[in-house]
């Protein structure tokens, strides 16, 4: 287990495509999954579920099912060449786990209850009440020494994805989170400066002393 402060578990958490094969100790599955129930949720709900794949048979489907869509989606993009540089470098990293989702020793679906709301205030909270839950899972991860990355391209398929998994109707999976240990390394991601996306009082204020 590792002792890392908040504060480096906050600005050295980014997305581990690439991770080992070295199954994850079911109690640290546990603790991510803890964690992840400790975040806040619309009027308390809770309804949320975490789908904990692990049999190596079913990730290798669920992986393939990953694999197809990212191959006609990511990879199709690549294919036709008219990707900016940078975006092109993230999907070259994206197909890394295009092809190697299965072999990820753990696999997470984040479910919610019911069904996205149409109404934008509603559908807001009802997001709003799953992903902070998915940030803690990660941050939990990250103390733990392992590495996740947030995907949700499996949506394109949800129908195929729940009847692999049993997941029941009255239920949206919002969420697919591999997590093992990764290959290479935990460091700051490239973000914009705080200053850029910061806004005083009006848009378009930087200065909050303006």
């Amino acid at each position: 287990m590792s002792d890392i402060s908040l504060r480096e578990a906050l600005f050295s958490l980014r997305a581990m495509r690439r991770l080992r094969s070295d199954p994850v100790p079911p109690d640290d599955l546990r603790y991510l999954v803890e964690a992840a129930t400790q975040a806040p949720t619309a009027s308390n709900a809770q309804d949320w579920a975490f789908l904990v794949v692990t049999d190596a048979k079913t990730r290798r489907a669920l992986g393939a099912l990953y694999g197809e869509i990212g191959r006609a989606a990511i990879g199709g993009a690549l294919e036709r060449g008219d990707l900016p540089g940078d975006t092109a470098r993230v999907y070259r990293n994206a197909m890394v786990l295009v092809e190697r989702m299965g072999d990820a020793p753990a696999l997470i679906v984040v479910a919610a209850r019911g069904a996205h709301p149409a109404d934008g205030a509603r559908g807001s909270a009802w997001y709003g009440s799953v992903f902070p839950a998915v940030q803690n899972l990660m941050l939990a991860a990250r103390e733990r020494g392992l590495g996740t990355t947030l995907t949700t391209l499996h949506k394109a398929r949800e129908g195929d994805v729940k009847a692999l998994l049993g997941i029941p109707d009255g239920w949206e999976t919002i969420a697919l989170v591999p997590v093992g240990y990764p290959v290479g390394r935990f460091g700051r991601p490239r973000r914009r400066a705080p200053g850029e996306v910061t806004h005083w009082n009006r848009w378009g204020r930087h200065d909050p002393g303006a």
